[in-house]
């Protein structure tokens, strides 16, 4: 039996501890009794607990926080950090950037943007992009021609442009049903299969497993499924069509049956209350929507609804990762993919209109999706799944999101003074980390590796581009001209290479269930610097190849099933027309030069032709470009400059 006031622990009582003598421990003691004093024991101390064991991983996590933390308080953007622990979990490091709608502008790029405000060209349309925007400061006639449908035969051919407004403003949305828009049972289960095999390759938001039953419960039961689920089926069903017509552009039964998709759209996404409670299923069906929507309008519209579905997104929460709540790995899955399929869309509809959000960058902490099939993440799983160190059905996705990740990396490099990896070094990380991490994975043989294989080599040639720029921007003025010339040549070269690869991505036949949406993508940035280059140098090496590749392109806008390639599009013609008469007049001249024996009078044969002093005056300067996309080429153009130089080539009507 315990003792009174005695505890587990064997104790000596104070008297006895403060005399350093032997207690017996009684209660009182007999040293206490013998010393008539009061005898008194210690309370229960609780023994201190060892702090818990922080894990290097935990440290490492911790500062990124707080390093987000700050940068979001002082309104900076950090460059992505690259977490070794994350690339081996995600194939990839969880990036810190501005929103998708936001252009990021760094301190560097202030001056610039301060001096250039932008302009209202005559249908009232806003454009701040540099270069784009300073050509139609001096070229005052392409501001009614940006603005006006293009009057060409294949332009004529083409039918109207599907409008958008619909999922905002109509009159009709309460008294129509919806379900009454569905095709039969038999042509819905048509249109899914069509959707795995055209359309979920290469827009990869669904988790197929989990959602095929939820699909066919609603074909099965239309009135049991909820008004988000329709909205999915009828832009799963809108897509499909489009992938069809895009084969068939004068099957006229199908483009009704477009229309009557969309029209399904809109009014599920009506009564899914989307604007006031988006879900991630309703997410998905617009996302989807959208993609293919830029098939039949490239207006404006699509670039209004980026930020309406952006917001709704981050409404949700999809810009943190679904592991700061818990989610289940699915969850955490599908968020990922979502909200890097905005961001990528996003980039891809500011060089479509040539505008540039600037702002403050918002903060977003979403990791990469795993490099995984379907299968590899069953719906019930409660640990995440490993990446797959080969080609997988997100493969695709990854090489677009992290090249358009690492593009803004380079960027840092190339336009802030701080100590740092060289940009070479920066572009050939992107291209083993592409090549050995995904490329090498892929069979030439299967249409989606194949398209994957070139999207890759693609972007990664973009980038070269990119960093041969800022070299002539930098290096121009000191550079001798031999060496400069040369310098323009490999450039052009690089910028050959992108041209026939994604001309390749248009052609090529074991690609064409996918040209729907590659068609949608042309290659501005591309174009704009070949025909640019052509302009100042008619002549030299890699021109010939140099027009190949841009009379293909321009043959294909030709083909009425081509989708109108956008407003840009006239400012390309423009171009082209000046290269080639620029290219005419340079070999009548070289034909004159030929049956004159002997020069004019007070002609130096040594002199250095004027076209050499291009790139003297020109500033090489893409600014904030977004990878793969492309938003413009340079910061500034001296226009005034480059016609001086053209009266030099003998062009001054065109």
């Amino acid at each position: 039996m315990d003792r009174p006031g005695r505890y587990n622990v064997e104790r000596s009582c104070l008297r006895c501890h403060q005399r350093k003598v032997r207690c017996d421990k009684g209660s009182p003691c007999g040293s206490c009794v013998r010393a008539n004093t009061s005898c008194q024991y210690p309370g229960p101390n609780r023994v201190k607990r060892r702090a818990p064991k922080v894990a290097h991983t935990d440290v490492m996590a911790r500062l990124e926080s707080l390093e987000r933390s700050i940068a979001a308080l002082s309104g900076n953007r950090p460059p992505p950090h690259v977490d070794s622990a994350a690339v081996s979990r995600n194939n990839a490091s969880v990036p810190v950037a501005p929103s998708p709608s936001s252009n990021g502008v760094s301190p560097t790029d202030t001056t610039d943007q301060r001096a250039h405000d932008g302009l209202l060209v005559e249908d009232g349309r806003y454009i701040n992009e540099q270069l784009l925007s300073r050509v139609l400061e001096n070229e005052k006639e392409l501001q009614s021609a940006i603005g006006t449908p293009r009057s060409d035969a294949s332009s004529s051919r083409r039918p109207p442009a599907l409008k958008a407004e619909g999922l905002l403003v109509t009159c009709f949305l309460d008294k129509a049903d919806f379900q009454a828009l569905h095709p039969c049972q038999w042509q819905a289960t048509q249109l899914w299969q069509a959707f795995l095999n055209h359309i979920d390759p290469v827009i990869k938001l669904l988790h197929v497993p989990s959602t095929q039953p939820r699909i066919f419960a609603a074909i099965n039961r239309p009135q049991d499924a909820p008004a988000d689920l329709h909205a999915l089926l009828f832009a799963i069903y809108f897509a499909a069509t489009t992938s069809m017509l895009a084969e068939d552009p004068t099957h006229e039964e199908k483009r009704l049956e477009v229309c009557r998709y969309q029209r399904g759209l809109e009014l599920a996404l009506h009564h899914s209350n989307f604007l006031d409670s988006p879900t991630l299923t309703s997410l998905q069906a617009i996302s989807i929507y959208q993609v293919c929507l830029r098939y039949y309008n490239s207006g404006r519209s699509g670039w209004t609804l980026r930020g309406l579905v952006i917001r709704a997104a981050q409404s949700i929460g999809l810009h943190r990762d679904g592991k700061h709540f818990k989610l289940t790995p699915l969850e955490c899955e599908l968020r990922r993919r979502l909200w890097w399929h905005l961001c990528s869309a996003d980039s891809r509809a500011v060089e479509d209109h040539g505008v540039g959000v600037t702002g403050g960058g918002e903060f977003y902490d979403t990791e990469y999706p795993a490099n995984i099939d379907d299968q590899n993440l069953p719906a019930t799983a409660t640990v995440p799944p490993e990446p797959q160190a080969r080609w997988t059905e997100m493969t695709v996705s990854l090489i677009t999101t992290i090249a358009n990740q690492k593009r803004l990396e380079l960027h840092s490099a190339l336009t802030n003074s701080v100590p740092g990896k060289r940009p070479a070094e920066l572009v050939q990380e992107v291209k083993d980390h592409i090549c050995d991490g995904y490329l090498r994975h892929g069979d030439p043989n299967i249409p989606i590796q194949r398209h994957g294989m070139l999207l890759g080599e693609i972007l990664v040639v973009k980038m070269e581009m990119y960093v041969h720029q800022r070299a002539l921007q930098a290096q121009s003025t000191t550079m001798p001209i031999a060496e400069r010339r040369e310098m323009q040549e490999r450039t052009l070269d690089v910028a050959c290479q992108a041209l026939e690869r994604t001309n390749e991505l248009f052609t090529d036949e074991l690609l064409r269930g996918y040209r729907w949406l590659s068609s949608t993508y042309m290659p501005y940035f591309i174009l704009t610097y070949m025909l640019w280059h052509l302009c100042v140098y008619p002549t030299g090496f890699h021109v010939e190849r140099a027009w190949r590749g841009v009379n293909l392109t321009f043959e294909m806008t030709k083909d009425p099933s081509w989708p109108d390639p956008g407003p840009k599009w006239a400012i390309i013609i423009r171009l082209r027309d000046k290269a080639l008469h620029i290219r005419r007049a340079q070999v009548a001249a070289e034909q004159a030069a030929q049956s004159v024996e002997t020069p004019p009078p007070g002609v130096d044969q040594g002199e250095v032709p004027a076209v050499e002093s291009f790139f003297d005056f020109v500033n090489w300067d893409m600014g904030m470009i977004g990878f793969p996309d492309w938003t413009g080429l340079m910061q500034s153009v001296d226009i005034t400059g480059f016609e001086h130089l053209m009266d030099g080539h003998m062009v001054t009507e065109y």
